[in-house]
């Protein structure tokens, strides 16, 4: 049997094994999985989860939760390889919840969906493909998966790697990358901050929040920022091969990278900079509503 856990023939699939411990009750959840299985895990409010990608085709969800929590997955017969699962956990209440943590396991190329309410959400080793959602807490992605989508509220969201495709998303939440090669990341009042990598396409956008981008640029890289109000920050190399258009409608633009200066935009409001180095492989545009705009080397 490969799953020492897996229930034997003519009993249920999958089962969640739950014992009292301290007004916790235990989960053990467990199935055989294809390398490529699409899991998702629902919680309303948990103390943290953990999701790794390990080397077994199999899945497994443990931890503690509060007494009194309901438990339910959806797979297939106990001993096939299933290509879906689902999986979901409701505590009493989003406080007793709280006290709770979760580990789920899965192969390294699967497609994990996670949803949940206040939690602190660790995700390291997964390949394939990640859709995260949470309102506060945290959300941390180590590894370089396929495509990372992750979504906050008020939760903070760090990227650890270099996903193919990352598209990153709070309202008040700061988000810090570092690495990715095709990135998007917006925010309302959050910090955006990108750094390491050799970012080929990038956009980031806020509204209130600042914006730091001093990623390295693949060939022919084009980047976007963009904001309302917050300040952006571009740090690039001293002899970047890059060209920069820079643009402010009432904001100041400060540039420590090149001797160009900004001058003046239409009628006398805002301004505009316009400057390269070497063979101009990379573009970077930047453009603010009032907000300052700096430019310095690294």
């Amino acid at each position: 049997m490969r799953l020492h856990w897996l229930a034997a023939a003519g009993t249920i699939a999958v089962t969640a094994a739950i014992a009292p411990l301290a007004a916790q009750q235990k989960v053990n959840v467990g199935h055989l999985a294809s390398p490529t299985v699409s899991v998702r895990l629902f919680t309303a409010a948990i103390g943290s989860v953990h999701v790794v990608g390990w080397e077994k085709d199999s899945i497994e969800l443990t931890g503690v939760v509060p007494n009194g929590s309901r438990v339910e997955t959806s797979g297939g017969p106990p001993l096939e390889a299933v290509k879906g699962m689902k999986m979901f956990v409701e505590t009493p209440t989003e406080l007793t919840g709280r006290e709770g943590q979760l580990v789920l396991k899965v192969p390294r190329g699967a497609r994990v969906w996670v949803k949940t309410g206040t939690t602190d959400m660790d995700v390291t080793g997964v390949t394939g493909g990640l859709d995260l959602n949470v309102v506060g807490g945290s959300i941390t992605v180590h590894g370089s998966s396929r495509e990372l989508r992750a979504e906050s509220m008020d939760a903070h969201v760090i990227v650890e790697g270099s996903p193919q495709w990352a598209r990153i998303k709070t309202a008040t939440g700061n988000i810090t990358m570092r690495g990715g090669m095709d990135i998007g990341a917006s925010t309302i009042s959050g910090t955006i901050r990108s750094s390491g990598g050799d970012v080929e396409r990038a956009k980031l956008e806020s509204t209130t929040g600042g914006i730091v981008f001093a990623s390295d640029l693949a060939r022919s890289a084009s980047v976007e920022l963009e904001s309302h109000s917050g300040t952006i920050e571009v740090e690039l190399l001293r002899r970047g091969d890059v060209e920069l258009d820079v643009a402010t409608i009432t904001g100041a633009i400060e540039n420590q990278w090149s001797k160009t200066r900004p001058v003046p935009g239409r009628e006398g409001r805002g301004m505009t900079l316009t400057t390269s180095w070497g063979m101009n492989s990379g573009h970077i545009t930047v453009r603010s509503f009032k907000g300052q705009v700096q430019v310095r080397s690294r």
